[in-house]
């Protein structure tokens, strides 16, 4: 019996796993799906995401499939990222089947590519900082197979290259200005050489590469199957190793020969350098594994796992960092910080009004309901104030804690509308909240002077304004 279980079990997982890498087998996701996708892929592997958005967008619309539920084939160019597998080393099937695989064998290419470039094989540009848009002009040229009808110098010039093709699609659909290197550099026949540097324009646009920490945990990721440490950045290869190696940073990172490098202690007879783009970081050591999956890249990824060590927020494969949080979310997080300073300070109950008289929380979810009860008992919030389904904007987030936080006569004659210039349109009530947890360290503007109170609260801020409770008041 115990065995006809265990094979219920792995079918239902192969099951799972087919229907994952097929999802979406004949039909196209919307864009915005596709372009998560490729942000997620880009971020992984180090390439500034808009410009595998730009390849997408130009080699296939951002269409994977045909009409009829076919795959997009153009010649010998398959799917999303218009991938030619005619000497192999891609799996065909997924190439055609799975668009994720089919982006990370886009990334592939373009990072081939730019090795071409960060080693000689063809010509660069300026230091070959991969975070500058501008450098990959060469690669971008090279996707596309050194075609002579995309230099724009030459009498069998294309009225749009390949690149321009790609820079208008980034300025005019992403908002993103990539200035031309000086063509006066390429030859009018014939590929530009090997030897030649072209300088990096003076104006140019930065990338959007995360960079690792010392301490960092990480394990070998992508589409190739081996890769190798070096004695040195851009060195001598000194050990193999197999995908989802794991090991932590110890150095870097350096740039050098177009990429970034970062030292990895593998185990005790094995320590060396690799380029970033094979590296996905899967926690540090002073928070351990992360438990959430999507978190790795995520500026509050150390917030949470903070406030996951506190018992604040919950273990689950996914945070969703970027989600807006509900209001009944924003009370579970709320219920768990002030409990969690209570048993710190070992004190009573915090109370801020005479118990509430009952209320029916019939439409809080179960699994949220003694949060809710406890919130509302306590005295932060009224009746009126109570929909559980409500995404929270900031403005109400930073009237829900008011009661929390003091007052302090230090700050009276602060005028936080002059702080933040967008606040003009707010209560009186409103803006004396915002105030208040600005002036006690709980919330801070979203950008430059915009404290955008009418923006969702997201899980990632609501993360912030707990720890940053949590650390006015545990003493």
């Amino acid at each position: 019996m115990k065995t006809i279980t265990h094979k219920i079990i792995i079918s239902i997982i192969i099951l799972l796993f087919i229907f994952d890498t097929s999802a979406y087998a004949g039909t196209n996701p919307a864009r915005e799906e596709i372009e998560a996708m490729i942000d997620e892929i880009a971020i992984k592997r180090g390439i500034p995401s808009i410009l595998l958005k730009g390849i997408a967008r130009v080699e296939s619309v951002y269409k994977h499939f045909n009409s009829d539920g076919s795959p997009k084939i153009c010649g010998t160019s398959i799917g999303l990222m218009q991938i030619n597998n005619v000497q192999g080393g891609y799996d065909n099937y997924r190439l055609k089947h799975d668009i994720v695989y089919n982006i990370e064998a886009g990334a592939d290419v373009l990072l081939n590519k730019w090795s071409m470039s960060s080693y000689n094989q063809v010509s660069s540009v300026g230091n070959m900082d991969p975070n500058i848009l501008e450098n990959w002009y060469f690669a971008l040229w090279a996707y596309n197979g050194w075609a002579q009808s995309n230099n724009p110098v030459s009498p069998y010039a294309k009225k749009y290259t390949y690149q321009q093709l790609i820079y208008d699609v980034i300025d005019k659909e992403y908002g993103k200005k990539i200035n031309n290197i000086d063509f006066s550099y390429l030859p009018k026949e014939g590929k530009p050489s090997r030897s030649l540097v072209v300088p990096t324009p003076n104006n140019h646009s930065s990338g959007s590469i995360i960079f690792y920490e010392k301490g960092d945990y990480v394990r070998t990721d992508g589409i190739r199957q081996d890769y190798y440490l070096r004695d040195s950045p851009a060195g001598n290869y000194i050990y193999r190793l197999n995908i989802n190696q794991l090991g932590i940073i110890t150095e870097g990172p350096e740039l050098k020969n177009g990429y970034y490098w970062y030292k990895v202690y593998i185990d005790e007879t094995k320590e060396g350098w690799i380029e970033r783009n094979w590296l996905l970081r899967t926690g540090d050591t002073e928070y351990g594994r992360y438990i959430y999956d999507d978190i790795s890249f995520h500026w509050a990824r150390k917030i949470i796992m903070d406030l996951y060590g506190k018992g604040i927020v919950s273990r689950d494969i996914l945070y969703n960092p970027d989600n807006p949080v509900m209001w009944e979310e924003y009370c579970i997080f709320l219920s768990r910080t002030l409990n969690y300073i209570e048993t710190s300070n070992r004190q009573g109950k915090i109370q801020f009004k005479k118990a509430a008289p009952f209320i029916d929380f019939a439409n809080v979810h179960s699994w949220a309901l003694n949060y809710v009860k406890d919130i509302y008992e306590r005295g932060i919030m009224e009746e009126k104030d109570i929909n559980p389904l409500e995404n929270i904007t900031r403005k109400k987030a930073a009237l829900i804690i008011e009661d929390l936080l003091v007052s302090s006569d230090k700050y009276m004659d602060i005028d936080i509308k002059t702080i933040f210039s967008d606040l003009e349109n707010l209560t009186e009530e409103e803006v004396s909240a915002v105030k208040t947890a600005y002036i006690n360290g709980i919330v801070s503007g979203k950008h430059t002077k915009a404290f955008c109170p009418d923006d969702y609260l997201t899980r990632a801020e609501a993360g912030v304004i707990m720890a940053n409770i949590v650390s006015k008041y545990v003493r």
